[in-house]
């Protein structure tokens, strides 16, 4: 099986194998696996018709993600076919598609991985911030508009962009101390902005008097809404709790049911945060040994 590295230029290629996996988690979705496929030097082959992917942890291991355009089991035999072996790790393996991974293979191990789960949200809470539980964010979204009463909302598009990169640099350029994640993260974003068509994410900038105090982006795949980039003026307050309520007011109408904000990647203040929102369900994922 011919693997090759992945690279921007591929997702033409490999986002309907995503768009039709069925799988609703984010590591499926062009803005998972694009953004972080330098960082675990991502390659991926098709053949007959089916999408392969792997990456590598940094300590060398070898995964796979879930066969696509395929069925699992077919898929995962057709792997160790070609690659003449029986032992396989696939990570990030939604519930979902647990059981027919679990049934099709008797010698396995699987281990849960807690840092990975994605938060979903109803998109209806997050447009309504309705009801008690919500009042800490209504308040916010009240101190906000006080103290910024001329704000806008304003689409991104290819012409605006670079000036959220200026807003990028000035309030999230990484330290020379930063570790390699923090780093790739930052490239990455650039990278989507310069090449927002190519991406193909929608979003908005919000601006208070003028000034952009945030933004943020994603994707749609059918009834889910992915939250990918989002990033505010840390000293503007309220300006992520607007950012929450504007984006799922504009991009999670109609048939969208859900937004999904994806990991915590184990971080503490990152959980508290994404809890506070009250999710609806934690889509739980799994390392998955042959």
């Amino acid at each position: 099986m011919d693997f090759r590295k992945i690279t921007v230029n591929d997702i033409g290629i490999i986002k309907p194998f995503l768009y039709n996996s069925g799988i609703d988690t984010c590591d499926y979705t062009v803005g998972g696996l694009f953004m972080w496929r330098d960082y675990f030097s991502m390659e991926y082959a098709v053949k007959d018709g089916a999408l392969y992917s792997r990456l590598f942890a940094k300590d060398g291991s070898v995964y796979y993600n879930i066969p696509l355009g395929v069925p699992i089991e077919m898929g995962i035999e057709r792997l160790k076919k070609e690659l003449k072996t029986d032992k396989l790790s696939f990570c990030t393996v939604p519930e979902k598609v647990l059981p027919e991974v679990s049934g099709a293979f008797k010698n396995i191990k699987i281990t849960e991985q807690t840092d990975f789960s994605d938060y979903v949200y109803n998109a209806e809470d997050l447009r309504l911030f309705g009801g008690k539980k919500y009042g800490g964010q209504r308040n916010m979204l009240h101190q906000f508009k006080r103290e910024n009463p001329v704000y806008s909302y304003d689409e991104i598009n290819g012409e605006n962009a670079p000036y959220i990169t200026e807003f990028l640099r000035e309030h999230y350029k990484v330290s020379e101390n930063a570790g390699e994640f923090e780093r790739e993260e930052e490239n990455k974003v650039l990278e989507v902005l310069n090449n927002f068509g190519v991406y193909g994410f929608f979003g908005s900038m919000l601006k208070a008097d003028g000034r952009i105090v945030g933004f943020s982006l994603g994707e749609r795949v059918g009834e889910n809404v992915f939250v990918h980039i989002e990033k505010a003026d840390r000293n503007v307050k309220g300006a992520y709790q607007m950012l929450v309520n504007l984006f799922a007011e504009r991009y999670a109408g109609g048939n969208v049911k859900f937004i999904n904000r994806e990991e915590d990647m184990g971080d503490a203040g990152l959980r508290t945060s994404k809890l506070s929102y009250h999710p609806v369900k934690l889509l739980r994922k799994y390392l998955v040994e042959i």
